[in-house]
């Protein structure tokens, strides 16, 4: 093979990787955009635990051990034993919005629409939440 022709064989695959590369970061960056909520900030892909359609509630932040995961649009009690500390994830369907309420059914929270989350949250205050 001679220089010339090793040369051009190597540029062609450069090219057909960079466009490879191109094409991967592109759809890459479609993803991530549908994952915004609508304050624009983008939100990591939804816990494993917690399946499309759900509202999904954490004892522990950053989304360990899960506590419940509601899709029902009406007021349910959360578990016992969430006083504190905690996260949620908010994975039903585009700009749905939870709402949260204290020990009185008083609203206290309405969360960004989904796709939303809070790795650090608190559910001291909150008693019941209605998934939509």
């Amino acid at each position: 093979m001679s220089r010339a022709s090793f040369t051009r064989t190597r540029l062609r695959r450069a090219a057909v990787a960079a466009g490879a590369f191109i094409a991967l970061t592109t759809a890459v960056g479609a993803t991530q955009a549908s994952a915004q909520n609508e304050s624009g900030s983008r939100v990591a892909a939804a816990p494993s635990d917690c399946p499309k359609y759900y509202f999904c509630g954490y004892k522990d932040a950053n989304f360990k051990r899960l506590a419940f995961k509601f899709k029902d649009c009406y007021m349910q009690e959360i578990p016992d034993g969430l006083n504190s500390g905690g996260s949620w994830y908010n994975n039903q369907s585009a700009g749905t919005k939870a709402k949260m309420y204290n020990k009185s059914k008083q609203l206290i929270y309405t969360t960004p629409g989904a796709p939303s989350k809070d790795a650090a949250g608190n559910w001291g205050p909150v008693w019941y939440v209605d998934a939509c």
